[in-house]
């Protein structure tokens, strides 16, 4: 039985996109050197934490919800990677709904 997200798909996608770019880009990246403020800076990373925070727990939970048999599995990557397994999933699910 396939369940829903907790949070439209629709909505979780992008939240999941910004987090991996803004995470990647203010770790690895200056923004000071596009014109922006050191303090816009450091909330955009704190902005880019949280929206990561937000999609892998809607995603563990998603995983145990439909029970699917590499759940743990899941749950690690989610958990080491952040959005950027979170993003494969969503793009995915249905495929290995499926499956389950």
């Amino acid at each position: 039985m396939k369940n829903d997200l907790l949070i439209s798909r629709n909505i979780l996608f992008p939240v999941a996109v910004f987090g991996l770019i803004f995470t990647v880009c203010t770790i690895n990246i200056d923004l000071t050197s596009f014109g922006l403020p050191l303090e816009a800076g450091k909330i955009l990373t704190y902005i880019a934490l949280l929206c990561n925070f937000i999609t892998v727990i809607v995603l563990i939970v998603d995983v145990f919800k439909n029970n699917l048999s590499t759940k743990y599995l899941w749950t690690l990557g989610f958990l080491f990677s952040g959005c950027i397994g979170g993003v494969y999933y969503l793009l995915k699910r249905d495929s290995f709904l499926s499956k389950a």
